[in-house]
C-alpha cells in the first residue's frame, strides 16, 4: 500500500540463480527500477536468459538515468565492452567486472553516446567508481 499522492517506484522482475549448501536455484524478486542501473546479471547462466520485466502490463518509458556509470561493488574489469563515440541503449553491457569469483555485467541506465571510458581489463576499481559516462541522446548534439 501506497499513501495518497506519493508515486511508488515501478518494479521490475529479476530472475537470479542461488547456491545454498550446494544446490542451485532461480530466485524472482521484484526491484525497484533504480536498482537495475548498476549492474545485471553475469552472461551464460539462467539469469542472462531471462531480462528484466516491468510489473504491471502498461509498461512506459523508461526512467531517465545520470549517465555517470558506476561499478556495484569492488573488483577487478575483466572486459569492456563499449569504446568512446559508441551509441549505448539502455540496460546494454558497458562492461564486466569480476568479483568474489563472478563476473558481473554493468549496464548502461542511459541511451546515448559514450563520452568517456575511465577503466581498463585489469584494474581494481571500488564500489561505486564510475566505469564509463555516458552523454545521453537528449543532451547529445
Amino acid at each position: 500500500p501506497t499513501d495518497e499522492g506519493v508515486e511508488a517506484e515501478e518494479k521490475v522482475r529479476r530472475d537470479v540463480d542461488v547456491e545454498v549448501n550446494g544446490k542451485r536455484f532461480q530466485v524472482a524478486m521484484w526491484v525497484p527500477e533504480s536498482a537495475l542501473t548498476a549492474s545485471a546479471p553475469a552472461t551464460g547462466g539462467a539469469a542472462a536468459r531471462a531480462r528484466p520485466r516491468r510489473a504491471g502490463g502498461s509498461g512506459g518509458a523508461a526512467r531517465a538515468g545520470t549517465g555517470s556509470i558506476a561499478v556495484p561493488m569492488q573488483g577487478t574489469i575483466v572486459r569492456v565492452e563499449v569504446e568512446v563515440g559508441a551509441s549505448v541503449a539502455v540496460g546494454q553491457v558497458v562492461c564486466v567486472l569480476e568479483a568474489m569469483k563472478m563476473e558481473n555485467n554493468v549496464a548502461s541506465d542511459v541511451a546515448g553516446t559514450v563520452a568517456e571510458v575511465k577503466v581498463a581489463p585489469g584494474q581494481a576499481v571500488g564500489a561505486g567508481d564510475i566505469a564509463v559516462v555516458i552523454t545521453p541522446d537528449a543532451l547529445a548534439p
